[in-house]
Parts: C-alpha cells; sequence; structure tokens
C-alpha cells in the first residue's frame, strides 16, 4: 500500500508547480539545442507537528522538456532519498545532478522526490492560548473558552552585503544592509463550526459551506515594502476545541518585475529622484542667498562710507557758513560803512582809512579763495555719493532678478509634481482598481473553491497594495510638495517686496539719489558764486591800492566805492543764506545716513540666517530624502539579483528556473491518543478471549 503521506505530499507538490509557473519568468533555451525550451521547477514541501516542530522536509523537482530536438541535461539535485515518481527506474547521477539524454518531439516531464538538505528559507513559529494560558496543542483538544492562535513567519534568508545608491547630491554612496531573498506568501487554515466569534488579524475570511470559517492571510516578507517577519494569527471562541491545520505556501519574487510589487518599487525610485531634484533646487535657492549676504555686506560698507565722507561734509559745511557770516559782519558791512563814511567825511583821514580798507580787502580775498578751495572737495563727495547709491540701486535690482526666478521654478515644479499625482498617477492608480475588481468578479465565478480562495486572495491582497501606494501618493507626499510650493512662494513674495519695484529698499534709495541730486545742484550754484564774488574781491583789492596810490582818484572814485561795497554786502547775505542751507542739507544728510548705517547689518544677518536656518534646512531634508528613497529601492534591487538565483539546488544552464516552498502544520483533534486507547482496548480484548478460550478447552464451563 502506498503510504498515504506520500502520496498527498506528490499531489500538493503538484498544486504548487502550478502556483510557482504561473508567478515566475517564461521558459529559456536549453543548452546543445535551440528548439527545446527546459524548465526545472524545485517545489520543497515540509510537513509540520502543530506546535511548528519540522517532521520531514522534500523537495519535489519537475524537468520539462518542450520542442524538437536532442537535449543532454544536467539538473541539479538531492540526491538523498532521491525517488523517481514517474516509474520505477533510477537515474543516471553524477556529481551530485541528474543527467538526462534524450530526443525530444513534443513535451517529456521527468518528476523525482528526493530528502530536502539546505536551509529553509522561512522559520515557522505557532503558539496557542487558551483564556490566557499558554498551552501545548495537543492538551487544548477538549476544552472550551477563547483560543488564540498565533504564527510568526521570518524571512531567514538575509546577508549583509555593501549596497550603493546616490544621495540628494548626485553622488554613490554605500552602506551595510541585510539584504533578503523577497519572499511572498499565503497562510490558509479552515476553522471547524465549534469556533465561533473569530476575530482573524489581517486575514481574508469566508464561509466554507459547512459551518466553518475558512481564513487566508498575506504576507509580503520583502524589506523594505514588508517587514521580513510576518505576526498572524486568529482569536475564537471554541467549545470541545480541536487545532485545525494550515498551510503555508512561499515563492521567491523579482519586486520590480512582479506586477503586484513593481509600482511601489518604481515609487522608491520617483522618490528618489525627486529628493535629489529638491536638494539640487534648494542648493542653488542658498547659494543665491549667499550671494545676497555677500553683496549686502557690500552695501553696508559703501553706507559706512558715506557715512564717513557725510561727516566730513557735514563739518565742512558748518565752517563755510560760520565763516560767510563772520565775513559780512566783520568784512563787507564795514568796508560799506568805511565807503559811506569817506564819501560823506572827505579825504582827511585818507592814509588811515585806505590801509584799513587795503586789509579788509585782502581778509575778504583769503576768506573767498578758502571757500573756493572747498568747493570742488564738496562736489566731489556729492558725486561719490551718487555713484555708490546708483550701485545700490543695481544691486537690488540684480538680487530681485535671481531669488525671484530660482524661487518660482522651484514652486512651478512642486505643482507640476502635485498635477501629476492628481491626472495621472491617481487615475492610473484607479484604472488598476478598476481591473482588479474585474478579475476578482471572474475569480467568482471559478468553481473549484480552492482556486478561487487562492485567486481571490492574491488579487485582493494586489487591490489592497494598490490602495495604499494610491494614499501614500494623495497623501504625505502630495502635502510634501504642497509645503515646497508653499516655502517658494513665500522666497519669491518676500525678496520682490524688498526688493522690487516700489519695495522698501528701492523706495529708500531713490529718496536718497534724489537729495543727492539735489545736493549736487545747489554745490554748482555756491561755487560759481564763489567764483564771481573772488573776482569781486580781487577788483576790490586793485582798487584800494589804487585808492592808497592817490588821494585824488579815490575822492573822485569815492562813490563808486561806496556803490560797490553795498553791492559786496548784499551778495554776502546771498552767500551766508546759501551756506546755511548747504550746512543744513548736510546735516540732514549725515542723519539719513547715519539711520541706513544702524539698520544695514540687519540685512546680511538675515540673509544668513535665511541661508542656516531655511534653505540649508531645504537642501538636507531633500538630501534625507533621496537617501532614504534610495537606500529602499537600492535594497529591492539588491533583492531581485538574490531572487534570480533562489533556487536551493539549481537548474541546467540556461533553463527557466522555479521555485516554491509548501509548509503543513498539521493539526490535532485527539485521534493519535484515541488510536493508542482503542488498540490497548483490543489487546485486552484479545487477551480475555485467549483465556476464555482456553478455559473451554480445559472443561473449564
Amino acid at each position: 500500500m502506498r503510504n498515504p503521506i506520500r502520496t498527498r505530499s506528490a499531489v500538493l507538490a503538484i498544486g504548487v508547480f502550478s502556483l510557482s509557473a504561473a508567478a515566475l519568468a517564461p521558459g529559456a533555451y536549453a543548452a546543445g539545442s535551440d528548439d527545446v525550451k527546459v524548465s526545472n521547477t524545485e517545489t520543497v514541501q515540509v510537513a509540520m507537528d502543530a506546535s511548528g516542530k519540522i517532521d520531514a522536509q522534500r523537495v519535489y523537482e519537475q524537468l520539462v522538456l518542450t520542442g524538437k530536438g536532442k537535449v543532454d541535461v544536467a539538473n541539479p539535485i538531492s540526491t538523498k532519498g532521491l525517488r523517481n515518481l514517474d516509474g520505477f527506474g533510477g537515474y543516471d547521477v553524477r556529481d551530485g545532478a541528474v543527467r538526462i539524454k534524450t530526443d525530444v518531439d513534443g513535451t517529456k516531464k521527468y518528476r523525482s522526490v528526493s530528502d530536502f538538505t539546505k536551509k529553509l528559507p522561512l522559520d515557522i513559529k505557532v503558539t496557542y492560548t487558551l483564556d490566557g494560558k499558554k498551552m501545548d496543542p495537543k492538551d487544548v483538544v477538549g476544552k472550551s473558552g477563547t483560543l488564540e492562535v498565533r504564527y510568526v513567519v521570518t524571512n531567514v534568508t538575509g546577508t549583509t552585503e555593501d549596497v550603493p545608491y546616490t544621495n540628494g547630491e548626485g553622488k554613490t554612496v554605500t552602506s551595510p544592509q541585510e539584504v533578503v531573498v523577497p519572499m511572498v506568501g499565503t497562510l490558509d487554515t479552515t476553522l471547524p463550526s465549534n469556533f465561533t466569534k473569530v476575530v482573524p488579524d489581517g486575514a481574508n475570511a469566508a464561509g466554507d459551506g459547512r459551518g466553518g470559517t475558512m481564513l487566508s492571510f498575506t504576507m509580503t516578507l520583502i524589506p523594505p515594502i514588508g517587514k521580513a517577519t510576518a505576526e498572524i494569527g486568529y482569536t475564537a471562541k471554541v467549545k470541545d476545541a480541536t487545532i485545525p491545520k494550515a498551510d503555508i505556501s512561499a515563492l521567491p519574487v523579482n519586486p520590480l518585475e512582479n506586477v503586484s510589487f513593481k509600482g511601489g518599487a518604481e515609487a522608491y525610485k520617483g522618490g528618489a529622484e525627486t529628493g535629489q531634484d529638491l536638494t539640487a533646487g534648494a542648493t542653488e535657492i542658498n547659494a543665491n542667498v549667499l550671494k545676497l549676504r555677500d553683496g549686502a555686506s557690500d552695501l553696508v560698507a559703501g553706507i559706512l562710507k558715506l557715512q564717513d565722507g557725510a561727516n566730513q561734509l557735514s563739518a565742512g559745511g558748518g565752517e563755510l557758513n560760520a565763516g560767510a557770516a563772520k565775513l559780512r559782519a566783520e568784512g563787507t558791512s564795514e568796508v560799506a560803512a568805511g565807503a559811506s563814511k569817506l564819501q560823506k567825511e572827505g579825504t582827511g583821514k585818507l592814509a588811515d582809512g585806505a590801509d584799513q580798507l587795503n586789509d579788509g580787502a585782502g581778509a575778504l580775498s583769503d576768506g573767498l579763495e578758502q571757500a573756493g578751495s572747498k568747493a570742488p572737495a564738496l562736489l566731489g563727495g556729492l558725486k561719490t555719493v551718487a555713484d555708490g547709491l546708483a550701485q545700490v540701486d543695481a544691486g537690488l535690482t540684480q538680487l530681485n532678478g535671481q531669488v525671484v526666478p530660482g524661487a518660482n521654478q522651484i514652486s512651478g515644479g512642486a505643482a507640476a509634481l502635485i498635477s501629476a499625482i492628481d491626472n495621472q498617477l491617481a487615475p492610473g492608480l484607479d484604472q488598476v482598481t478598476g481591473a482588479l475588481d474585474q478579475a476578482l468578479a471572474v475569480a467568482a465565478n471559478v468553481a473549484d473553491p480552492t482556486q478561487k480562495a487562492q485567486l481571490t486572495a492574491l488579487l485582493s491582497g494586489a487591490k489592497s497594495g494598490v490602495a495604499t501606494v494610491k494614499g501614500g501618493l494623495t497623501g504625505s507626499v502630495k502635502t510634501g510638495l504642497a509645503g515646497i510650493k508653499g516655502g517658494g512662494d513665500a522666497i519669491s513674495t518676500g525678496v520682490s517686496g524688498a526688493t522690487g519695484d516700489g519695495g522698501s529698499l528701492k523706495k529708500g534709495v531713490a529718496a536718497l539719489r534724489k537729495g543727492v541730486d539735489q545736493l549736487q545742484d545747489g554745490g554748482a550754484a555756491l561755487a560759481d558764486g564763489l567764483g564771481e564774488l573772488s573776482a569781486g574781491a580781487n577788483k576790490l583789492k586793485a582798487g584800494t591800492g589804487d585808492l592808497k596810490s592817490g588821494a585824488d582818484t579815490l575822492d573822485g572814485k569815492a562813490t563808486e566805492l561806496s556803490d560797490g561795497a553795498k553791492t559786496v554786502d548784499g551778495k554776502m547775505g546771498e552767500l551766508t543764506a546759501g551756506s546755511s542751507k548747504l550746512s543744513n542739507g548736510l546735516v540732514e544728510l549725515k542723519t539719513g545716513l547715519d539711520t541706513a548705517a544702524e539698520g544695514a547689518p540687519a540685512l546680511p544677518e538675515g540673509a544668513d540666517r535665511l541661508s542656516k536656518e531655511g534653505t540649508s534646512k531645504v537642501v538636507e531634508s531633500g538630501n534625507e530624502t533621496a537617501m532614504d528613497f534610495g537606500q529602499r529601492y537600492a535594497l529591492l534591487e539588491a533583492g531581485a539579483k538574490r531572487a534570480t538565483s533562489a533556487q536551493p539546488y539549481g537548474s541546467p544552464e540556461g533553463a527557466t528556473a522555479l521555485t516554491a516552498y509548501k509548509f503543513e502544520i498539521a493539526g490535532e483533534d485527539g485521534a493519535d491518543a484515541a488510536n493508542l486507547k482503542r488498540g490497548l482496548a483490543a489487546i485486552a480484548l484479545m487477551v480475555a478471549a485467549g483465556g476464555f478460550a482456553a478455559i473451554r478447552r480445559r472443561g473449564l464451563i
């Protein structure tokens, strides 16, 4: 009689063959013949007791040759306990591989089973708790209460590798990461009708048509999409309890190509690229902010230089005003009075008057020369002020032209990404969800309950994954992009408001330039007036010399002298008024520049703070985002490479390699103990029957 465990294992192996073939890639050409395709499926079947202890583990090999031609295939296998499932014949085994040399015309299949000698990719632990107390599964049988069953499934294929990825600056960096063979799987169990008030932990639940409850758990053991460990289970009210069996099916997958995970992998890749773009944009903004800081420092230096010049001009203007007032009070007024007296009293005191007049004329000439010599310096200082203010105005215009477009570009890019999420990615995910709904509808019509449950579980898991991706895009990703756009708008508005046309800095500089232009016009008029006065004073001095040399000529010209002295006195009044205005204007200029000098240092300080606390933080955030998503995608890439060589024993060169794992966790119903009791009772009956026969033979009864 065939071993029922082996028979059941063979049937399960065929089912898992179908599952793994549907989940992995199409065939490849076999070495030795371009007309024959070779595919090899390794299905590992593990029998476990109810506590999770391994009772037996086998590997089923199915080698399929399809096409027409001659092949010579070496298929690596486990040779321990090797048996041929297609007949009673043996295999040609050399160097740990089955050698098959045959002619193919159509399809040939070679199936075998042997003991599994490799390390299993999954570690499975099972615990049972009845009314809060952990118990062995056999002790739960026949009891009633609240039963909690927990399964802990861990992907133990991890190895430490140096994984390369790109940071926010576009540079390749590496870091040690735990890389696993990406595995997905399901745990299926059917609870009997005496399990009520069932509370599954993340499972799909459905009735089995006989009062029981079917549970199907999906496990994504693929960091970072999922976790390396899945903790699942259920709680139920039980009466006269038994422990139902559970089956775990698991497959290695390529997350970069599998349709269920490709979208998530692309999202990680896109997040890394977005982080790199954010870092580049923020770095450019930060560089412009630092240029603003340096330009503001130059502006402060220019304002301080203007302040020093204004202080000197203010002091010189005060001296000029005082000298002009003194000259009028002590010079031209006396000349006018003396000339009038001379005209009235005659030439009695001609010599003395001539000497005094000559001295006064000399003092007048010297004073005017001194005033005239200071006028060019005054005009030159005003020109320096005007040129400095023009540079400041141009710097503000340049600042506005660089920062505002950069900030607008950041805001526009963020808005475009938000639009892409709303108009392309989200609708696309909705279409995927619709397609999955249609597939679920088709699966609902599948006649085979087991296939129907498996298809429904897979499609429901995919639909849940799509919903998770969509939620991430429309939630945290979109919110982050909105924050970036708001930051760009704030920078654009702030800089434009301060440095654009009509901005506070722009208006202040324009007012200063207007005042300096007025001072330049007044200074030119002052220089012209001083020139005229100097010429008049020279004439006066020449006249007094002539007066001193000849009293007769002086007497004849006395009237002219009196008139000329009055004219000089009037001009000196104008000079005094002009110098007073100049002095007041220079004081106002000094006051304005003092105010500007006090406020100007805040501009480079503010720009430096913006760089340190604002744009630099954005650069750091972008780099962290790029590295986080880049590291996650790189981890998936490394796992995908391991998935391509995940077969325990390997396949012939050039063959399609398929792998699946089936873990059977046995149930517990007390049948073993009952069978033992029945056996002991039968033995007792046999012994009793034997004794009874002996007594009869002896005629005792």
